[in-house]
């Protein structure tokens, strides 16, 4: 329940915070009329003495005791590497994307993207032909939103889940590479 309590807020505030007050108040009235959230379902006279910057200060504080907070610290891309925590791809893309928007506070692009995988010496031909087709699956999975052709943002989802990643809790399956012996043509495990 507070979980989505939380992310309601946080999505909530993302999206007014670029409005001017009036507009501000008049979605907040909306919402408040819509929930009959007002005393005595007075809404008018709740509004006209709800303080904007009251309310602000209110969310700032929700969301600073939120997990969210830009002070927890997170592993380093070395240790998730040695700990083995994003089990795929699409996992470490995740990571790496977290990390490149500062913790989902920021867009991050695809060569930011493309530097996350050189610090942690994972860089291959084959992550990188590959990329565009793991930032999809992202996009499908709702961990990212793309925002024009080459940047995108984390959803509050993606954000969660990266969390979780490095928390130890990925559900994600590990990923073995396999080799193909070209003498028979079978594969075998690495």
């Amino acid at each position: 329940m507070f979980d989505k309590e939380i992310e309601a807020l946080a999505k909530c505030t993302e999206l007014i915070k670029d409005l001017e007050d009036n507009s501000r108040l008049r979605v907040l009235k909306y919402l408040i009329e819509r929930f009959e959230l007002a005393p005595n379902h007075n809404s008018n006279s709740f509004i006209a003495n709800l303080s904007l910057s009251q309310t602000a200060q209110n969310v700032e504080i929700i969301q600073s005791n939120d997990d969210t907070s830009a002070n927890e610290e997170y592993p380093t891309l070395k240790q998730l590497l040695i700990k083995n925590l994003p089990k795929n791809e699409t996992e470490w893309i995740l990571c790496y994307a977290f990390y490149a928007s500062k913790f989902g506070e920021e867009t991050f692009k695809r060569e930011q993207i493309l530097e996350k995988y050189k610090e942690s010496n994972r860089s291959n031909k084959g992550n990188i032909a590959n990329l565009n087709n793991n930032l999809n699956s992202c996009i499908k999975k709702d961990w990212f939103k793309d925002v024009n052709k080459d940047e995108f943002i984390l959803r509050p989802e993606g954000i969660t889940y990266a969390k979780e990643i490095l928390k130890g809790n990925s559900i994600g399956k590990e990923m073995r590479r396999t080799k193909r012996a070209k003498s028979n043509g079978l594969t075998t495990e690495e």
